[in-house]
């Protein structure tokens, strides 16, 4: 038997497994974070007294959205923080990059600013997946056993698909468990792709979020992978889910 069928039947017998154990995380959130951003800060700016911004901040998040608002001072007005358990209004210069990174321990974070000192960070939680995991499971994991038995011409463009259904439940298991599957994966010659550092590739990254830096340097390039991706040799099987630096002031369109 072949090094793919004898991979092929070991990932099949996992993913059967798995199948029984898998228990769901939330999936990906399916707004435009940056856009809620932005939209926050319109209805922050919008608002008729500093004591409603946060009334009117919460009418655009979308069902379980968190926000921080960072308001700036007039003339010698304190620093201060108000608002509501959603949405927060803080009054004077606050550390962007570590209130977004904070946020974005809620969901997927996007930002947005005005050219006149106004910026916000928006967490929208992940929309949770329908319970089709335990079924998906067995479902790849049989195939995988049919296609080692059935190893033949079409075995590679066959195995690639398979292999992108496993992966995906990868996020989803114990760590205990995703380590096996990943063990697996590697035995079938599958790595983990984090880019965390490199430059983004629209081609071959996801973006699902923005963080804030004042590192002209670091515009551009990954802040941190949300989800691996993975790939066999120099073949993108599953891109990585990726957030994005960008510049801390003003709003950012590119990309």
């Amino acid at each position: 038997m072949s090094r793919n069928a004898t991979a092929l039947i070991a990932l099949g017998a996992l993913g059967a497994f798995l199948g029984l154990a898998v228990v769901l995380t939330p999936g990906e959130p399916t707004v435009d974070t940056r856009a809620v951003a932005e939209e926050a800060v319109v209805a922050a700016r919008r608002a008729p007294a500093p004591d409603v911004i946060a009334d009117g901040v919460a009418r655009v998040l979308p069902p379980g959205g968190r926000a921080v608002v960072v308001r700036p001072a007039r003339g010698n007005e304190p620093s201060s923080r108000g608002g509501t358990d959603r949405v927060a209004v803080v009054v004077g210069d606050v550390d962007r990059a570590a209130v977004s990174l904070l946020v974005s321990a809620g969901g997927a974070v996007g930002v947005g600013a005005s050219p006149d000192g106004w910026w916000a960070a928006v967490a929208v939680p992940a929309e949770a997946r329908p319970p089709v995991g335990a079924a998906l499971g067995l479902l790849v994991g049989a195939v995988l056993l049919g296609a080692a038995a059935n190893e033949a011409p079409r075995r590679g463009a066959r195995a690639d698909v398979l292999v992108r259904g496993l992966t995906d439940l990868v996020p989803r298991l114990p760590a205990e468990l995703a380590g096996r599957v990943e063990d697996a994966l590697a035995a079938a010659g599958v790595r983990p792709v984090v880019p965390d550092g490199r430059p983004v590739d629209p081609v071959r990254h996801r973006v699902v979020g923005v963080e804030p830096t004042d590192d002209a340097e670091l515009v551009g390039t990954v802040a941190r992978t949300v989800r691996p991706g993975y790939a066999e040799g120099g073949r993108l099987l599953v891109p990585p889910l990726v957030v994005r630096y960008v510049l801390l002031t003003g709003i950012d369109h590119s990309g």
